[in-house]
């Protein structure tokens, strides 16, 4: 129960209503620790007594194209400990300078601050909370020329990977090291630290060689993570892309605490095919099985 309550809130964001690239520790290719008014070690455990000025763990804001904050309004980061006060929430506007015609980014984000102040990340890292999630919804026309350049040039993996041009959706949240995610493009979930290991997508496990179970950002060192500690499994790992479909996935940073089974069963499916199995969860040996277990039908993303 210690970490979904951020989670039951972007829950009830949905239930009521509800561009760039998310590098966070929360995976799910949405949420963005600038977009929260924070920086990428705000919420880490080391730094647990302490906040960031401006830092919210819940916020809803609006930028344009050019990255003109036109409103916002959200609740503060807390320190370990404190609870969440509905009347310290605070609102701002600033329509001045707004220019519609650039675009318009509208951003829901929560974090596991709200759970009583709750800091999880890991300095060795540096990219955010482990857990919470966010919305997005853009709406961006210089989109529309790359997606018309791709579509004349015949570039199947941009189209796959983008199929809808000017408007673009994602939801998606991370909670005791699983991650679910639904996007109308790819985007990035996961900024790994090597600069020589493969991409991957988030719901494929093959050829990835995951951290101890017992390594998260609250036991980031050699005895939980083995050697070179949890900023080892960092630097090991590749940037990790959630695709356009939905998808349900094994958190891909280190810093994540998972409970379940490790990892847990995936699934895949949209516009770059479909992936099933993985962790305990295993396929028989065939040509569509992976050295995980798993079940992919590719369509060329």
């Amino acid at each position: 129960m210690r970490r979904h309550i951020a989670i039951a809130v972007i829950v009830g964001v949905v239930l009521v209503g509800g561009a760039g690239v998310a590098v966070a520790g929360v995976s799910d290719g949405n949420y963005d620790p600038s977009r929260q008014g924070c920086s990428g070690d705000a919420a880490d455990v080391e730094r647990s007594d302490t906040t960031e000025p401006g830092c919210q763990n819940f916020t809803v804001n609006v930028n344009d194209g050019s990255g003109h904050e036109a409103v916002r309004a959200g609740l503060p980061q807390l320190k370990d400990g404190d609870h969440p006060d509905p009347t310290s929430a605070s609102y701002a506007a600033n329509p001045d300078g707004v220019d519609p015609s650039s675009g318009a980014h509208f951003y829901v984000g929560a974090d596991d601050n709200l759970n009583n102040g709750e800091h999880d990340g890991s300095e060795r890292i540096a990219d955010g909370p482990s857990d919470g999630g966010a919305i997005v919804l853009n709406a961006d026309p210089n989109s529309l020329g790359a997606w018309l350049s791709a579509l004349s040039g015949g570039d199947q993996q941009y189209l796959l990977t983008h199929p809808l041009p000017l408007v673009d959706f994602g939801i998606g949240a991370c909670t005791d090291g699983t991650c679910w995610s639904t996007q109308t493009q790819q985007r990035r979930a996961y900024d790994g630290g090597s600069t020589t290991a493969g991409d991957r997508d988030a719901a494929n496990y093959g050829g990835y060689t995951w951290d101890p179970e017992t390594c998260s950002s609250a036991d980031p060192n050699e005895a939980d993570c083995g050697p070179g500690g949890i900023g080892y499994w960092h630097d090991q790992s590749g940037d990790v892309y959630v695709e356009p479909g939905v998808q349900v996935y094994e958190d891909p940073n280190p810093a994540g605490s998972p409970i379940a089974y490790y990892p847990v069963p995936a699934a895949y499916a949209g516009t770059c095919g479909v992936v099933a199995g993985g962790g305990p969860v295993r396929a028989p040996a065939s040509p569509a099985t992976n050295d995980a277990g798993q079940v992919v039908v590719s369509t060329g993303c």
